[in-house]
Order: C-alpha cells, then sequence, then structure tokens
C-alpha cells in the first residue's frame, strides 16, 4: 500500500469547506500528486502491467513502462461533456442555466486526450464513457464495460412509501438533469405525489424555477443514515442526467428497493433492468421524461411488489461481481490477438 501525503493535504480544505457549503475538488492538483506517487513507484517496474485510474495514470504512462497499460476512464472527456451539453437539451435556452466547471477547463482536455493517446486497454463503468472514447478514435475492441456494483442490500422489511415519493439525490445542476425534471413534474401534474430532492450544490436559476411548486420539496446535503432512510420509503429513484460517467447513487437507491428513471446518458443502460424497476429515457428529453414520470405514477402499488426486484436486482450486481467484472475484462482485452496499436516507445 502506497500514499501520497501531498495529495491528502492538497484535498483537506476541500474536505472541510463541503461540510459547509459548496466546493469544487481540486480535481487537476491531487489527481497530479497522485500521479507523481505513482509514477514513482512505475519507474521501479518498469515490466510491470499498469492499470490505473483516469487523471493520474499520465505520469507512469510517460515514464519507462514496457508492460500494459490499462486505464480506468470513470468519466468522458470535458469536450465530449460540453459537446453533449449543447445538442440535447431541451431547456438549454430557457435560462442561464451554470456552466459546468470542466467544459472551460482546457488542460483537463489535454490532459485526457494525453492519457488515452498513451493507453492500451480502457475499463469504463457505462456505454456513455465508452461513446466518449470511440469519440476520440479508440478502437472499440479495446474498451470494456463494467458496470459499477451495489452496496449491501436493505434486509429490513418492506417499507411503506411516504406520500407516494419521488426522490431525486445529487448535485442540483443542469448536468443532472435537475432542471428538466423539475419542468416535467409540472407537467406531468401527479395528484397526491410528492418529489424530494436533496442536491449538496444547487443552481439557483433552477431553485427559482422550482419554487412556485409545493409537490418539490429541495433540502440540502443529509447524513448516511438519513439518504439510506430516504431511499428505503422513496418508491421511485428519478435522475435524468444530461451527462453521466455512471450515477454511483442509482446503484444505492436499488439496494433499497426503489425503482430506478435515468436518462440514456447513465449507468441505468447498463444495469439492463427488468421494465418493473428500470425506465430509460432519451438524455435530455422533456416529454419522455413527463412520460416516465406519469407511467411510474400509475403503476405505483403501495404494497410495493417490485421492492422485492429491486433488491433482487442490487444483489446480482454488487461490488463482488464488479470486482470480478474487472479482472475478466482485463483478462479478455489482454487475451493474444486482441487490438492494440503500436507504441511509439
Amino acid at each position: 500500500m502506497r500514499q501520497s501525503t501531498g495529495a491528502l493535504l492538497r484535498q483537506l480544505p476541500y474536505e472541510f469547506k463541503r461540510r459547509v457549503g459548496h466546493a469544487h475538488f481540486p480535481s487537476m492538483p491531487v489527481e497530479s500528486l497522485l500521479g507523481r506517487t505513482i509514477a514513482k513507484y512505475a519507474r521501479r517496474m518498469p515490466d510491470a502491467d499498469l492499470f490505473l485510474y483516469s487523471g493520474s495514470a499520465l505520469q507512469a504512462f510517460c515514464g519507462p513502462s514496457r508492460g500494459r497499460r490499462f486505464l480506468f476512464q470513470y468519466h468522458p472527456s470535458p469536450k465530449f461533456i460540453e459537446a453533449t451539453l449543447s445538442e440535447i437539451d431541451d431547456l438549454a435556452e430557457l435560462r442561464a442555466w451554470e456552466d459546468e466547471a470542466e467544459v472551460s477547463n482546457t488542460a483537463m482536455e489535454a490532459h485526457h486526450r494525453a492519457e488515452v493517446a498513451l493507453a492500451d486497454y480502457f475499463v469504463v463503468a457505462s456505454s456513455f464513457t465508452k461513446n466518449g472514447l470511440l469519440e476520440l478514435g479508440v478502437d472499440e475492441r479495446r474498451v470494456a464495460v463494467v458496470p459499477y456494483g451495489c452496496p449491501p442490500v436493505n434486509t429490513a422489511p418492506v417499507p411503506p412509501p411516504v406520500r407516494n415519493e419521488f426522490l431525486f439525490v445529487g448535485q442540483g445542476v443542469k448536468r443532472k438533469g435537475l432542471h428538466l425534471l423539475i419542468e416535467a413534474w409540472r407537467r406531468a401534474e401527479l395528484d397526491g405525489m410528492r418529489l424530494r430532492v436533496v442536491a449538496s450544490r444547487m443552481d439557483p436559476e433552477i431553485a427559482d424555477f422550482a419554487k412556485d411548486l409545493s409537490s418539490v420539496e429541495i433540502t440540502p446535503r443529509v447524513s448516511r443514515q438519513e439518504l439510506g432512510e430516504l431511499m428505503a420509503s422513496a418508491d421511485t429513484f428519478v435522475m435524468p442526467s444530461l451527462v453521466e460517467g455512471f450515477g454511483l447513487v442509482f446503484g444505492e437507491a436499488l439496494a433499497q428497493g426503489c425503482r430506478l428513471i435515468g436518462s440514456s446518458n447513465t449507468g441505468v443502460v447498463d444495469y439492463r433492468l427488468d421494465s418493473r424497476i428500470g425506465t430509460v429515457v432519451p438524455a435530455g428529453s422533456l416529454d419522455a421524461l413527463t412520460r416516465a414520470l406519469q407511467e411510474a405514477a400509475a403503476s405505483m402499488d403501495p404494497k410495493r411488489p417490485y421492492w422485492h426486484d429491486a433488491i433482487a436486482a442490487a444483489r446480482e450486481r454488487s461490488w463482488d461481481s464488479f470486482r470480478a467484472g474487472i479482472v475478466q475484462s482485463v483478462s479478455d482485452l489482454a487475451r493474444p490477438g486482441s487490438a492494440v496499436e503500436g507504441r511509439d516507445e
């Protein structure tokens, strides 16, 4: 086990700030310091294979490595994010929604492209992230999709839904599709239903956009215990992200027995859930999201028979299965005859 004290110290101010308000994670400085530590040990073992997390792999990949280079790409590139956000949002021009930090950071895009150019193989958690690599010209045969796992499932008796509740958990920004969800909720006209929004960060424009909806309750970050209780009591979890590397919160909600509504740009696609517990809507489509909310409300059952299906699906998609999938994918990608472009050593 190796650690980077510099990366820890660089991250500490962020950890304090985010407990009292929103703070941007210092991705590039932290990843650079981690990369420096990784590269130091990689240089001592030049024949070793490298399986490294995107953002902190570049320095080791640039070293005297003769082994195979696997990159775990956890999120699409900034340019792919920017292009996606500009192309598919039905409400893009309605208000001056906040921009994403990655969009204006050209250094992040350059770093991403350099890592991709040096990697031999790629493992990603979602088809959407894979599509970002394909846009850069990566051979599809060099990319494996291994969806993230779910935490241990809820073993308590089936809890009743609270006030026929839908739940959103995530940053309250356009990338997460919260503005679309607010407008879809308004149009769906779901009498007697409530939407609970838990947002650690909130775009003021989105908060103002929702202020006339008495059936929408917006709260800031909650404790881990309270979050579990909210998920266990909600009937349906919905997060219609425009851009999402995967969305770990989907697995957390599924493990608590929630039905899921997610966009085609989220990891819900790769969970391949039965229609009773998983609905995928085209990313950015207001009409499709409105229909999905209406259909979920119409099929809502106070006894929640689908709770058992959600729990079973989460159990099958555990973190152990994710780790096994990583091992299998690395083996499959590196099998003789797989597609690898030549290197300039």
